[in-house]
């Protein structure tokens, strides 16, 4: 009986080792198929085994791709340099002047593309929904300083508040300043349009450097003055603004001068 029961303990001995080591193999390996993607703080945590070091080469490669995007991002943002601020509002008529410097843009460039007054509604699609050009107020006029005529329909929002209206231009152009102004015209659009008083200039500079200036000018008057008139009047130039750079960096040879200026 005791021979019997020490080779019953004997086996029984060798099962539990045996078992032992295949739980241990399995635990092992399963430690090793384990991976921990992150960490308390968010961050990618290092994975175990071959598969997981590869992963987290790829995550930081992936991390250091975006954070090289958004330092050149930045870097941008921070040479172009845009202001935008309400100089004046003598009897509801408000002025609001911006001013950007936008770098590695020739000023000739951004002059053609503001005259180009057909393609304007490409460029400003937040606020001309479409443009006409009418020619010369005088059919024999012609050449830098001579009136020319365009019609627009325009349209501004501010929150909830919104709308769109339309108004016919008077357009001054000086090439060799690189200046353009815009008026109203029309008696009764004055007396019964949305706008009683509108001017609007840009003024394009050589600025060093630095790269190319460029100031917009905006002088409105309505005929019916809209909750938060400065705040809408300010935030529409900055759009424009906004526009002018959209535009200028999606070009990769300039921008050609307009056919009525040829």
């Amino acid at each position: 009986m005791s021979a019997i029961s020490s080779s019953a303990t004997t086996r029984a001995q060798r099962g539990h080792a045996t078992a032992d080591a295949t739980t241990l193999g399995r635990r092992r390996r399963r430690r090793r198929r384990t991976r921990c993607t992150y960490l308390a703080n968010g961050n990618p945590a290092l994975e175990v085994g071959t598969r997981g070091k590869r992963a987290n080469k790829d995550e930081m490669r992936t991390r250091a791709t975006e954070e090289e995007t958004l330092d050149a991002f930045e870097a941008k943002k921070s040479v172009s340099k845009r202001t935008c601020e309400l100089v004046s509002n003598v009897n509801n008529c408000y002025t609001v002047k911006g001013t950007m410097v936008l770098p590695d843009v020739h000023a000739d460039d951004v002059y053609n593309m503001l005259t180009d007054y057909e393609n304007a509604g490409k460029v400003f699609s937040r606020t001309i929904k479409k443009v006409e050009y009418l020619g010369f107020e005088d059919a024999k006029s012609g050449g830098s300083g001579a009136v020319k005529r365009i019609k627009q329909t325009c349209s501004w929002k501010f929150f909830i508040f919104g709308g769109n209206f339309n108004i016919d231009l008077g357009v001054v152009e000086n090439d060799s300043r690189r200046h353009m102004t815009c008026t109203l015209e029309g008696g009764a659009q004055k007396k019964f349009g949305f706008l009683r008083e509108f001017e609007g200039s840009w003024v394009v500079e050589e600025n060093g450097e630095e790269g190319t200036k460029v100031t917009h000018v905006l002088s409105v008057k309505p005929s019916l003055t809209p909750p938060y008139a400065s705040d809408i009047f300010v935030k529409q130039v900055e759009g424009i603004l906004e526009d002018v750079e959209r535009e200028v960096e999606t070009w990769e040879n300039g921008y050609a001068v307009p056919m009525h200026r040829r």
